[in-house]
């Protein structure tokens, strides 16, 4: 059940925006690998329309740390816009770079939610090869219609191929976004959860395994 919609941009290339560069940074994860740096920041902005409402952008950026072993070109990409403060999580090893990212807002009469982002990025480009979503619900024992719940992130864990997305969420229901089952949902326990994706730089996407506590 989808009560709200998305309101991710896209991807856009920053590569030379002055006008991005000179927004604040509030919040920022960073991982390094063989000499090339990747960090996912949020960057605080006005919504452009409504200038007096505060937009948060989310880029991911590349740079070289030692030009030795790394022979990247340094670029920047906003992987998209939050109304509420995104928590953001990075990780790269041999087999490739993630990045993760929580976006939502308040909505008078219903409350806050919140959903979280997860991205397969090409290590050179930023461009994302994967997308992957998670969100929470409120589903009503008798199945009715139910309420959007928040998602908080932890952080990302890559195991030999696998991607583990750790967080807390709120409501009683944890899944896919888009779900890829019906309503309603499955009744969970716990307000945490670890969502594993087996294979997660594999040439088949696979559904993840959630698991509440």
């Amino acid at each position: 059940m989808r009560l709200f919609g998305t309101i991710v941009i896209g991807i856009v290339a920053l590569v030379g925006s002055s006008a991005q560069a000179q927004l604040p940074v509030v919040k920022e994860a960073r991982a390094d690998w063989q000499g090339c740096a990747y960090s996912l920041k949020v960057l605080q902005g006005a919504d452009p329309y409504a200038p007096w409402q505060i937009l948060y952008r989310v880029t991911v950026q590349s740079e070289v740390v030692s030009s030795a072993t790394c022979t990247l070109t340094p670029r920047s990409v906003e992987l998209g816009t939050s109304k509420n403060t995104p928590e953001v999580a990075i990780a790269v090893n041999a087999d490739g770079l993630a990045a993760a990212w929580t976006y939502g807002e308040y909505i008078r009469g219903y409350g806050t939610w919140g959903r979280a982002r997860i991205h397969r990025l090409d290590p050179s480009t930023l461009s994302t090869l994967r997308l992957a979503g998670l969100q929470s619900s409120y589903v009503p024992s008798n199945g009715g219609a139910g309420m959007p719940g928040v998602i908080t992130l932890y952080g990302l864990t890559l195991n030999a191929g696998n991607l583990e997305v750790s967080g807390s969420f709120t409501g009683n229901s944890i899944t896919e976004d888009p779900a890829t089952i019906s309503w309603p949902y499955p009744i969970l326990t716990g307000n945490n959860f670890v969502a594993t994706y087996p294979g997660f730089f594999g040439q088949v996407a696979q559904s993840p395994s959630i698991v509440t506590f």
